[in-house]
Order: structure tokens, then C-alpha cells, then sequence
């Protein structure tokens, strides 16, 4: 006789490492599966979190990381995960996915929510709201083979790298870089238009992730010119807030720290470079494609309650066009003071 599953929920303070083990010995399981991510994203943003799994005879079978959007100027949801580029349900079986989903459905209900965002990588549930055409991610197999892996990029992306190298750039990964990457980081993402997330979002991700989580940063003359905070999961690399200063363009420094990541990753013990999720059409997509890396479509998925529509919550959207030109124009200090008021407004 099967035992049958039963849905369970994580207590606020329960750090049951069965979640982390089975996280990590699933084949779609993603570094924002963790449940590291439950802490980062309470002390950044104070949202209540919602850590459902599925269990047969005390083993898991299927978890899902959810957090509740709050009461904000933009819809109500459940997300899995904010900050997050991936998440959603992670389960061995169709009957423990859909279980999840079932207790994701009742949940929202409960709590008067219309909107459970799924950030997975493909589409679990066909008759499902999905997004599979807004968002890809593009990867890339380390090989170990210097001169091979710089084959493998396109001939003018490679030839800014071989400038790149001439330029008398050092680069070094540490975790001491924080301030030098928040001032750079903020930089970049007001010339982009883009909030800036709160401090606290970095400084709890270097917390709680202690092993798997750096900065590379890329010097000149002794000068930090740009530099990228890293996430690791498994023998994954992946390069996730990223900033260089506009001087350092024509050095070559928005190829060259990529570079860097696919040229000493095989030593350090990682064989797939996930360069990350863009925007199809977009400035950061089309950089990415010049890099020859492997693109894969993101299958997002929304289940929506009470004739909810899907959000559209992106800076394509031509409702934010005029916020984001205005943005472009503030002063850095002002971005940097009330960008995280805003980002926290946002699911």
C-alpha cells in the first residue's frame, strides 16, 4: 500500500536540513530553492515567507519556496522567489507538484491573494498562465581549455578581450569589495533606470551564503573599475549584480570580467557558467548573445485566481517609460536613498 503524500509548512524558525539536501540532489534544483533565501529576503524586505513541501513516510518528495508580496501599490501575490530568476516547484512526481500547487491555490485563497507567480524554467502545468517568450537565460559549459573556451566566443567579443588583457586590468575575487560594489552597482542601475535594492540585500546574502557568494573585481591603475557579486550552487557560476564604471567601457571591462569567471571557473571547480536571465530584445540581452553562450528559454508560470491578470511588471512596458527617463536623470545620491524605498514596493 502507498503511504500518501501530505503537505506540510516549515515553522518560522525551522531550519529542517531535509530541505537544503533534497534542494541539492534534484536535477532542476537552483540556488533559489535554498532556504538561505528565507532569511535574506525577511531581513530585507520583511515578507512573510510560506515554505511548503511535500513528505511520504518522513521523506521529501517536492518543495516550494513562496513569499507573500504584502499589501503594496501593485498587485498582491505570492512569488517564488523575489529577487530571485528562478524557484517555483521543485518535486520527484507530477502527484507531489500538484499537490504543492493545490496548497499554493489555498493559500492564496485564505489570504485573499489573486496572483502565485512560479519562476520555474519550464512549464509545469500546461492549462497554466505562462510567460515562455519575455524572459531567457544563457549558459555556457566550462572546459578547462583556455584557448578553447575562447573559441568559443564570437570574433569581436573575443577581440575586446584580447584588448582587454593589454590594458594592465587585475582581477580578484574576495568578499571585502562591498563598498566599492554598491557605489558602482547604483551607478549602473540609475543610468539603466532601474531602483537600487536595499543594502541590506548584499550584506545578508554575503551572510547567510558565506561559501557561495563573492565579488570579482576588476582594478586599473589600483582602481576598482567594475565588478560583479557572484552566486555558486553546486559546480554552477553564477555572475548576478554586476557594475562597471562608463570610463572603463573602452577598456574592455563589461567583457573582460565575464572572461574572467569562464577562464579561472574550471580551476576553482565549476563546469556550467549561468550568465542569467535578460529580456528578450533588450540592451543586456543582446550583449549576452554576443558571448556565443546557449539560450534557454524561461517558462514562468501564473496561476490566477478570481479573473487576475498577469503582471506585467517590466521596463518594457510602456506604462513605465516615463518613470524610468525621469530616473536616468537623478543624482546618485538621490537613487541611492530612495531607490530601496521603491524596490521594496515591488513583488
Amino acid at each position: 500500500m502507498t503511504t500518501p503524500l501530505i503537505i506540510r509548512a516549515l515553522d518560522e524558525n525551522d531550519d529542517d536540513a531535509r530541505w537544503d539536501d533534497f534542494v541539492r540532489t534534484h536535477p532542476e534544483g537552483t540556488f533559489f530553492h535554498l532556504l538561505g533565501w528565507r532569511r535574506v529576503i525577511a531581513r530585507t524586505y520583511g515578507r512573510r515567507a510560506h515554505y511548503l513541501y511535500a513528505e511520504s513516510e518522513g521523506q521529501v518528495e517536492g518543495v516550494l519556496p513562496l513569499f507573500d508580496s504584502g499589501d503594496r501599490p501593485f498587485s498582491r501575490s505570492l512569488v517564488s522567489v523575489p529577487v530571485g530568476v528562478s524557484g517555483g516547484i521543485l518535486a520527484n512526481d507530477d502527484a507531489a507538484a500538484t499537490l504543492l500547487r493545490g496548497a499554493a491555490r489555498a493559500l492564496a485563497e485564505r489570504e485573499r491573494i489573486r496572483c502565485v507567480e512560479y519562476k520555474s524554467e519550464r512549464a509545469l502545468f500546461p492549462e497554466m498562465a505562462t510567460k515562455a517568450d519575455l524572459y531567457v537565460t544563457f549558459r555556457e559549459t566550462l572546459i578547462g581549455d583556455r584557448e578553447k573556451q575562447l573559441a568559443k566566443i564570437p570574433r569581436k567579443s573575443r577581440a575586446v578581450i584580447r584588448a582587454a588583457e593589454r590594458s594592465h586590468l587585475r582581477a580578484d575575487f574576495n568578499r571585502d569589495d562591498l563598498e566599492a560594489f554598491l557605489d558602482i552597482y547604483a551607478l549602473s542601475l540609475r543610468n539603466l533606470g532601474t531602483p537600487m535594492f536595499p543594502r541590506a540585500l548584499f550584506e545578508q546574502s554575503l551572510q547567510v551564503f558565506p561559501g557561495a557568494c563573492d565579488f570579482l573585481s576588476i582594478r586599473h591603475a589600483g582602481r576598482i573599475v567594475g565588478v560583479v557579486m557572484n552566486y555558486y550552487f553546486r559546480d554552477v557560476m553564477l555572475p548576478f549584480y554586476a557594475g562597471v564604471l562608463p570610463e572603463a567601457r573602452d577598456l574592455g571591462v563589461n567583457n573582460y570580467v565575464y572572461w574572467v569567471m569562464l577562464e579561472r571557473g574550471y580551476d576553482r571547480g565549476f563546469r556550467t557558467f549561468d550568465f542569467g536571465r535578460s529580456k528578450v530584445g533588450t540592451g543586456a540581452y543582446h550583449f549576452k548573445r554576443h558571448f556565443g553562450m546557449r539560450e534557454e528559454p524561461l517558462a514562468y508560470q501564473y496561476d490566477l485566481l478570481d479573473g487576475a491578470e498577469m503582471p506585467n511588471m517590466n521596463p518594457t512596458n510602456p506604462r513605465y517609460e516615463k518613470a524610468i527617463k525621469t530616473w536616468q536623470r537623478l543624482p546618485i545620491a538621490a537613487t541611492k536613498l530612495v531607490g530601496p524605498w521603491i524596490s521594496r514596493r515591488i513583488p
